[in-house]
């Protein structure tokens, strides 16, 4: 029996910080989706299903209180983390 890794979409406009969090949760066996900014991580979020959100609050095009209403309008339950 194998264990379902997890998927986690990261939402993060800061190269540094992004890359730190993506290293350290796929050092955990999380599987993981970068992106940069607001309107593509909704594209990103409609084309998948994730576990979990991980969201910069302050971003270009759309901020991170933005993304998570539209989130929740599509999956009510995907826990999301600021």
């Amino acid at each position: 029996m194998s264990i379902k890794r997890k998927k986690i979409l990261i939402v993060e406009d800061d190269p540094n910080f992004g890359s730190i969090l993506v290293d350290f949760l796929r050092l955990h066996s999380f599987k993981v989706t970068l992106s940069r900014n607001g309107v593509d991580g909704l594209k990103k979020f409609k084309s998948q299903n994730f576990d979990m959100c991980i969201l910069d609050i302050m971003m270009p095009f759309k901020d991170g209180f933005t993304l998570a209403k539209e989130i929740r309008n599509l999956n009510y339950n995907v826990p999301i983390i600021f």
